[in-house]
């Protein structure tokens, strides 16, 4: 007990505990069965394992009489196909183990369908205690440090996540466990540390497909770049690196190969949905006809909803015939929404003043120097000239102010401001690369990395969506629990902008506050009404 409150503060912990009660009194006496998350999909995987099935084969796995009948109200309706089974098994395979040990002492399935649920709760309260280690680590005061950890808990769909069984609150916490070690790596400089990062980077793969992929690539890259010392030395552990942090991922895509013949098969490719006349648009024309972007911000901060028995006729994923199940659902709307994106533009405008201060201090040459014998600073000593300095940050930001106003003008979005965020973000993302190259002090390369691989990160999601949009004619993936895997790094970048520009804590702490009760108005005015028609 003494050696827990030794690294984590009295405040952080209650913090924590409290987050743990909210999302279990969440998932067993608020929630309905079955969250509109795919939540009927994400049981019936975590019952195949715990009934000692074994994974389930996407095309062959069901979601069971037992559960279908629940949903229908009606005896021995029958299965539907599990379009869940196209991930990896390791979050299912947690989730098993309380609906096994429940499984002994009782047969109410009002109880049993919760069970799993408790994996994403703890997940949630474990996620601020590392990301309020992570803060301390790069030199954040415990209050504010408390208080940037603790904000993540208020947003209403983390709430939301962590109160059903979905595997995206786990994969949140093991991509924030990859950040802390990412983090301690380039600050320490300590090899095991690259390794424990590729360790959580490869079980981020193992719950998931495809987004933890797009934060392991470019972290990875990263690593690998930083790596100082002899050359065989580097070699030996980027090869190392490489083979951890791809080991679970590529075991999936192996199985994948085994069964299917092809490493990236899903449930679309599974149910062969095929447009008849695939859309031949541009995507420029996708931004400015789709709201791409406003759907992931609002859906970031909010989307709740369940799937009920009804007078409907929905076609669950992957089957032909319509079943007569109703799915009510809303999005986070009015005061909440224009506050959460009024929030992120402030945010965006420290991370501009962080940046200007950096770039001011490129140019007057007070950094010190980088870790010998790396990539990087290889790089930095061959582009270290003023002239080329100048020439790089003038063409840089260019292409930063054209990319970001292009994409910011053309997006179709009903709060104007969000299409600042999105422009903001871009520049960021677009600006680091150019100042990464002359900052040397760690906690700020942090921060810049953080932006990169944010922009990379969301270039592949864009980039994914646009190419579902294609395929099927409809506007798929864009829900803003997708872009969780980059979510610490962002804090960490934040927090690092925070710091610098010596942001009190009070302030902090006080719009934490607000977060607070707005998360509370948002479930007492929109939330509890939607499931119990208040």
């Amino acid at each position: 007990m003494k050696k827990i409150f030794g690294h984590f503060p009295f405040p952080v912990l209650l913090l924590s505990l409290l987050f743990a009660v909210k999302a279990l009194y969440l998932a067993f006496c608020v929630t309905p069965l079955w969250n509109i998350h795919d939540e009927i999909g994400h049981y019936a995987y975590t019952q195949d394992i715990a009934e000692g099935k074994g994974i389930p084969l996407l095309g062959k796995a069901v979601i069971g009489t037992d559960i279908m009948s629940y949903l229908e109200g009606k005896p021995n309706s029958p299965p539907a196909y599990n379009w869940i089974a196209q991930h990896p098994p390791l979050y299912y395979i947690a989730a098993a183990v309380p609906l096994k040990i429940g499984s002994w002492f009782t047969n109410d399935v009002e109880i049993l369908y919760r069970l799993p649920r408790i994996v994403a709760a703890l997940s949630g309260a474990l996620l601020i205690l590392v990301l309020f280690r992570t803060f301390t680590l790069i030199g954040l005061d415990p209050l504010r440090a408390s208080a940037v950890a603790a904000s993540i808990g208020f947003i209403p769909q983390v709430s939301n996540l962590a109160s059903i069984t979905n595997h995206d609150i786990p994969l949140l916490l093991c991509c924030a466990l990859a950040t802390h070690f990412f983090a301690r790596y380039l600050i320490q400089r300590k090899i095991h540390d690259a390794y424990w990062c590729a360790g959580w980077l490869a079980i981020a793969g193992g719950i998931k497909m495809m987004t933890p992929w797009a934060l392991a690539a470019p972290m990875v890259a990263i690593i690998l770049i930083e790596l100082s010392g002899s050359i065989k030395y580097r070699i030996k552990h980027a090869i190392g690196i490489a083979i951890v942090a791809s080991s679970l991922p590529i075991a999936w895509l192996l199985h994948n190969i085994v069964y299917f013949g092809t490493p990236f098969y899903t449930s679309t490719e599974a149910a062969g949905a095929l447009q008849i006349a695939p859309i031949h648009q541009s995507i420029a024309e996708y931004l400015i006809l789709k709201p791409v972007f406003q759907t992931f911000i609002s859906t970031f901060f909010g989307l709740f909803g369940h799937i009920s028995s009804g007078i409907g006729n929905y076609v669950l994923e992957m089957e032909v015939a319509p079943r007569h199940i109703q799915i009510q659902a809303a999005m986070i709307d009015d005061l909440p929404l224009e506050f959460y994106s009024i929030l992120i533009f402030i945010l965006g405008c420290i991370c501009v003043c962080y940046m200007l201060t950096l770039a001011r201090s490129v140019f007057q040459k007070t950094s010190s120097s980088l870790p010998q014998d790396s990539l990087i600073a290889w790089m930095h000593s061959h582009l270290s000239y003023d002239h080329y300095k100048r020439r790089i940050f003038i063409y840089v930001i260019l292409l930063a102010v054209l990319v970001a106003s292009f994409v910011g003008v053309i997006s179709q979005t009903d709060y104007s401001i969000n299409n600042v965020d999105v422009a903001i973000s871009i520049a960021l993302g677009i600006t680091s690369f150019a100042i990464i190259l002359y900052v040397n002090d760690p906690v700020d390369r942090l921060a810049l990395y953080g932006l990169m691989i944010f922009l990379f990160f969301g270039s592949a999601l864009l980039y994914h969506v646009y190419g579902a949009y294609l395929r099927l004619g409809v506007m798929r993936a864009t829900q803003g629990r997708y872009l969780y895997p980059v979510i610490p790094l962002i804090l960490l970048t934040a927090s690092v902008a925070l710091m610098r520009l010596r942001i009190s804590g009070v302030v902090i702490s006080g719009v934490v506050a607000i977060l607070a009760c707005l998360e509370l108005s948002v479930f007492v005015l929109q939330v509890l009404p939607l499931y119990f028609g208040g």
